[in-house]
């Protein structure tokens, strides 16, 4: 797995208590000569911990740009199957 994903998976969504990663919030991630950016989506388009999730990233992963995207609508297709296991989804 890519090691800024690796990083990525220590943040924990408080509401949910599953990391960013296995739910499916990071939408892209590229490390293009040393400028990180990293592209996340929000469970609810007003969730209120979408802050805390940017300023964690930005934390772990130091000048990281971090971008809250509005599209796409995050699905619970986006879980991994250990995410899925953890909240009890068939």
């Amino acid at each position: 797995m890519n090691p800024l994903l690796e990083t990525l998976k220590q943040i924990i969504d408080p509401d949910i208590g599953v990391n960013i990663v296995d739910l499916g919030l990071v939408e892209s991630v590229s490390d293009s000569e040393g400028a990180i950016r990293i592209a996340l989506i929000m469970t609810t388009p007003a969730c209120p911990q979408s802050g805390y999730l940017r300023d964690e990233a930005k934390r772990l992963i130091p000048g990281a740009q971090v971008e809250i995207l509005e599209h796409p609508l995050w699905q619970p297709e986006r879980m991994s199957a250990a995410a899925k296991a953890i909240l009890g989804w068939p």
